[in-house]
C-alpha cells in the first residue's frame, strides 16, 4: 500500500517534467494508439493520470444499440467466461472462487444460475468503463482490500485473486433481466472512479465512500454510458442473471474487444 501510495503521488503529479516523463515512457514502451485519444498532444493532460485515463475522440467508437445485445463495457481480451456452476466462477480455467465473495451475499442469489464474462484490460487499452446494457441501478457496493496485479501471470499463479483485489460491484436491472459489472483494481494506482463523484472526492477512502453510497436513487443508465474509469488496471468481470437465453456464438477466448462490440446477444 506505501508503494501504492508513493506512486500515485508521482502518477497525480502537475510538475510538467515528471508528468511528460512518465507518459513519454509509457508511449516508448507500451506504444498505445493515440490517434482514437480526444488530444495525441501530451502538454494536453495535467498529469500522467490524466493521460492515462484519457477519453475517446467522438466516434472512436462503434456501439451495438440492437435491443438484444449486450455490449462489451470496455476495451480488453476475453479471458475467461462460463456459466456460474455451483454458484461459481473460473479463474484461469485452473482456479474456482464463489460468487458471494465476489459480489456480495444481497447479489448472490440473484445471480447464483448466471453467466459471467471475464475482460482483461492491458495498459494499452482504454481505460474507461461503459453500460453493458441499459437500466437502473439498483445496488453500489465497494469490496476487497488488496491490489494484486492482474496480468496474465498473476491471474495463472494467485488464486481467489478477484475476490482479494479491491473492486466496485454495480447490480442493474434492465426491463427483462438483471446484471452486475464488477470492475476490479490493480497495483500500483488502483483506485476505481464512478460517474457520479465530485472532484473533491479522489482519495482512496473518499472514493470507497461514493462507491458504497451509490448513485442517487432511480439512477438510470443507457447502453454506452459511461460508468467508472481505472487509473490503473485492470479487470471488469460481467455477470448474467440468467444464461439459458444467451446465444454465446460471439464468445471466444482470448478473443480482443472494443467498447461497444457486441459481447452476446439474447436469443429471443
Amino acid at each position: 500500500m506505501l508503494l501504492t501510495f508513493l506512486l500515485g503521488l508521482l502518477a497525480n503529479s502537475r510538475v510538467y517534467f515528471i508528468k511528460n516523463l512518465l507518459i513519454k515512457s509509457f508511449l516508448g514502451f507500451y506504444k498505445p494508439n493515440l490517434e482514437e485519444a480526444i488530444s495525441e498532444d501530451i502538454n494536453h493532460y495535467n498529469s500522467y493520470n490524466d493521460f492515462f485515463t484519457r477519453k475517446l475522440k467522438e466516434g472512436s467508437r462503434v456501439i451495438d444499440h440492437a435491443d438484444n445485445v449486450v455490449i462489451s463495457p470496455v476495451d480488453g481480451e476475453i479471458v475467461d467466461y462460463g456459466p456460474l456452476e455451483g454458484a461459481q466462477l473460473i479463474q484461469a480455467k485452473k482456479y474456482k472462487y464463489p460468487l458471494i465473495d465476489l459480489v456480495g451475499e444481497e447479489n448472490e442469489e440473484i445471480f447464483n444460475r448466471g453467466f459471467f464474462v471475464t475482460i482483461y484490460l492491458a495498459p494499452t487499452d482504454y481505460h474507461r468503463i461503459h453500460c453493458p446494457f441499459g437500466g437502473e441501478i439498483v445496488n453500489s457496493k465497494h469490496l476487497g482490500t488488496s491490489l494484486f496485479s492482474v496480468n496474465k501471470t498473476a491471474q495463472k499463479s494467485i488464486p481467489d485473486l478477484y475476490i482479494k483485489n479491491e473492486r466496485s460491484v454495480l447490480s442493474i436491472k434492465s426491463e427483462n433481466f438483471r446484471y452486475a459489472l464488477v470492475s476490479v483494481g490493480a497495483s500500483v494506482v488502483g483506485s476505481i472512479v464512478p460517474f457520479w463523484t465530485n472532484e473533491s472526492a479522489q482519495n482512496r477512502k473518499s472514493l470507497i465512500d461514493e462507491w458504497n453510497a451509490g448513485p442517487d436513487k432511480n439512477c438510470k443508465i443507457k447502453k454506452g454510458d459511461e460508468i467508472a474509469y481505472f487509473r490503473m488496471g485492470s479487470t471488469v468481470i460481467l455477470i448474467l442473471e440468467n444464461y439459458s437465453n444467451i446465444d454465446l456464438d460471439s464468445l471466444k477466448e482470448n478473443k480482443l474487444v472494443k467498447f461497444g462490440d457486441k459481447l452476446v446477444s439474447f436469443k429471443n
